[in-house]
């Protein structure tokens, strides 16, 4: 079984795209890109000083939207990965360590 990494990219408007990111061997490689995903754009918005709720925030503005999938009989999002909780914890523990 194969894991597809995909993400939905909100626009200002009402549009959106959606570009596959990976493929991986296995669900922990999948979840270990997606959480370089949350990590590189979390430590792009990141200035120092800034609160976790602010961080947060900036990362739910961005608009982005990770989708893990698997490539069986049943397509379906593996739910083992939250990027949002993801994003949620990292970015408390981005600004407490003030990186």
């Amino acid at each position: 079984m194969k894991y597809q990494l995909s993400v939905l990219q909100r626009g200002a408007s009402a549009s959106s795209d959606v570009r596959q990111i990976g493929e991986y061997k296995s669900l922990e490689e999948a979840v270990a890109a997606a959480q370089q995903q949350v990590n590189a754009l979390l430590a792009e918005l990141y200035t120092a000083g800034m609160t976790a709720e602010a961080l947060l925030e900036g990362y739910r503005a961005a608009g982005r939207t990770l989708y893990l999938f698997r490539d069986d009989e049943e397509t379906m999002n593996a739910a083992s990965f939250n990027h949002f909780q993801f994003a949620k914890s990292r970015s408390g523990e981005i600004c407490a360590a003030g990186q």
